[in-house]
């Protein structure tokens, strides 16, 4: 019997349907795929962003406070631009804002 086998993906085991019964070929890994390719040139820097001005930073004018306690620290992360009250209990909102 002589048949034409198309690998469509890699997997463990390939099961072939014989007029006998069935007949399982294993499929190794090595030898399936050669090795990659050597990478491509990294591009070219990209262009630069649009400033941001500094008093977006520390413009705190929006923020309520309930009632400023001492030991209050807050702390800005970026990129999400976000202030955190390290003292979450005398800002409104919970802590962020």
């Amino acid at each position: 019997m002589t048949a034409a086998l198309q690998i469509l993906e890699t997997v463990q085991s390939l099961v072939v349907e014989t007029e006998d019964g069935a007949l399982t070929l294993l499929i190794e890994g090595q030898g399936i795929a050669g090795p990659a390719g050597p990478t491509g040139p990294q591009g070219p820097v990209g262009p630069q962003g649009p400033a941001t001005p500094a008093t977006t930073l520390t413009q705190l004018g929006d923020v309520t406070v309930t009632a400023p306690a001492a030991g209050d620290v807050l702390m800005f992360t970026a990129p999400q631009n976000r202030w955190t009250n390290s003292n979450a209990t005398g800002l409104v909102d919970g802590g962020n804002f």
